[in-house]
């Protein structure tokens, strides 16, 4: 069963909540999403859609801080789509 709280903030699930963006586009969603490196499901305010090697790759803000960017050589590029 999916979970129906948001396992970084506690926030139930609402519209609001599985508006994504990516760049300035919206990608809307019917449930919370897991973050693809520590596997949390979590809502649109503590995930977010960066290009690493997909370009729809979705990452909690603490995943997303420990992976290299791209000014630091070599490696998958991080970009906050805010």
């Amino acid at each position: 069963m999916p979970s129906e709280l948001c396992q970084s903030c506690r926030r139930p699930q609402s519209p609001e909540a599985l508006a994504y963006r990516k760049g300035e586009a919206r990608v809307s969603h019917a449930s919370f999403l897991q973050c693809d490196v520590c596997e949390r499901v979590l809502c649109s305010d503590c995930l977010q859609i960066y290009d690493i090697l997909s370009g729809d790759d979705f990452l909690c803000s603490a995943c997303a801080a420990q992976l290299p960017s791209s000014a630091s050589g070599p490696g998958p590029r991080v970009r906050p789509p805010r």
